[in-house]
C-alpha cells in the first residue's frame, strides 16, 4: 500500500513537469508578448521595452516567496513601534541630523517640512539609506504583474519603470530596490518617483539611490504636494493616565486637553486655541493616546497605516 502511494505521488509529480509546467510557462511568454506590445503602444521605446522585458523569461521565484510568506497577522503597535524606535536609530538620527544640517535646513526651507520629519522617514524607510534592496526593479515588478494579488497595481508600476529608463532618468543597472518595487533610500515606487523625486542637485539624474540631497528633497518634496502644513506639529502621545471617555471623533482645542492635565509640556503648543483630534491604538497591554494634526494624515499618504505614521511622528520627536 505505502508503494502505491508513493508510486501515485511520483506520477503526480511527473504530470505537473510535463503537462502543468510548459502551460504556466507559455502563459508567461504570451503575457510578456502582450506587456511588450502595450508598453510600444504607450510611445515607450522599443529598445528599452525589449532589452529589459524580453530578457525576462520566467517569473522571479523568490520575489513571489516574499509576496507570499508575508505575515497574515497583525503585529501589534508596542512591537511595531519598539522594533522601529530604538536608542541606536535615534541616536543616528540626531547625528545624521546633525550631520546634514546645512542641506536640510535649505531642503526645509524651502519644501516647508522639518529635518526631523525627513530623517525620520529615512529611518523607517531604509534605515537611513543602509537597506534600499538589491532586486531588479523590471523583474520584481514583472513577476507581481503576472501573478499575484494585485496584478493592475504591480503593472502600472511596472511601465512606470520602464517610463524611468525610457526618459533616461536613471541606468537599468542602477534600478534597485525591494521586491515589491520600492527605490533607493526613500523607497519611492515607480510613480511616486516620476511625480515627486527630485534632482535637487542639479546633476541631471535624479539618484535617490545615492544622492542625499535628492533623498531628502524628494521625502519632502512628496510631503509638500500632499498638503503638508508648514509650522505645524504631527503627532504627540499623551500621559498615561490618559481620560478614557475622551471621543475620538471630536475636535478638541489645546486649551480643553492642557486643563485635563493630560499634555506633556515638552510637546506644549504655544496656540491654545489650535484643534486636535484623538488617536486610540487599543492593545492587551493598556492604550496608546495620542493627538493628532493635520499632517498626521500626509504622513499617512506616504504609508497608509496609523502605525507607520505614528511611528515616523514619535521618532521625529525624539530625534529632535
Amino acid at each position: 500500500m505505502v508503494i502505491f502511494i508513493l508510486n501515485f505521488i511520483l506520477i503526480l509529480k511527473l504530470f505537473f513537469f510535463i503537462v502543468i509546467s510548459p502551460v504556466f510557462s507559455n502563459n508567461f511568454k504570451t503575457w510578456k508578448n502582450g506587456i511588450i506590445s502595450q508598453a510600444i503602444d504607450m510611445g515607450i521605446s522599443k529598445e528599452v521595452v525589449t532589452e529589459n522585458i524580453g530578457k525576462i523569461d520566467k517569473i522571479n521565484k523568490k520575489v513571489l516567496k516574499l509576496y507570499n510568506n508575508q505575515p497574515e497577522f497583525k503585529i501589534s503597535f508596542k512591537d511595531y513601534k519598539n522594533r522601529n524606535i530604538t536608542k541606536k536609530r535615534i541616536d543616528k538620527g540626531k547625528e545624521l541630523e546633525k550631520k546634514y544640517k546645512g542641506l536640510l535646513d535649505k531642503i526645509s526651507n524651502t519644501y516647508g517640512v522639518p529635518s526631523q520629519i525627513i530623517v525620520s522617514i529615512w529611518a523607517l524607510e531604509s534605515n537611513f539609506g543602509y537597506y534600499t534592496g538589491s532586486f531588479n526593479i523590471i523583474d520584481s515588478l514583472a513577476t507581481l504583474s503576472f501573478q499575484s494579488r494585485r496584478k493592475s497595481f504591480f503593472k502600472k508600476e511596472l511601465f512606470n519603470a520602464l517610463i524611468i529608463l525610457d526618459k533616461k532618468l536613471i541606468n537599468s543597472k542602477s534600478l534597485k530596490g525591494s521586491w515589491a518595487g520600492a527605490m533607493g533610500q526613500s523607497q519611492f515606487m515607480p510613480s511616486s518617483y516620476l511625480n515627486y523625486a527630485v534632482d535637487y542637485n542639479q546633476d541631471n539624474k535624479i539618484d535617490i539611490w545615492n544622492s542625499e540631497g535628492d533623498v531628502f528633497a524628494s521625502i519632502a518634496n512628496y510631503l509638500y504636494k500632499h498638503g503638508w502644513k508648514k509650522n505645524q506639529p504631527w503627532s504627540f502621545q499623551l500621559k498615561s493616565n490618559s481620560n478614557l471617555k475622551l471621543d475620538t471623533k471630536k475636535l478638541y482645542t489645546l486649551k480643553e486637553l492642557d486643563e485635563l492635565k493630560i499634555l506633556n509640556k515638552k510637546d506644549y503648543i504655544s496656540d491654545k486655541n489650535t484643534f486636535v483630534r484623538l488617536k486610540v491604538i487599543n492593545s492587551k497591554n493598556g492604550d496608546d493616546f495620542f493627538i493628532i494634526f493635520e499632517n498626521f494624515s500626509v504622513i499617512k499618504k506616504y504609508n497608509n497605516s496609523d502605525f507607520y505614521a505614528l511611528t515616523v511622528g514619535k521618532l521625529a520627536n525624539k530625534i529632535h
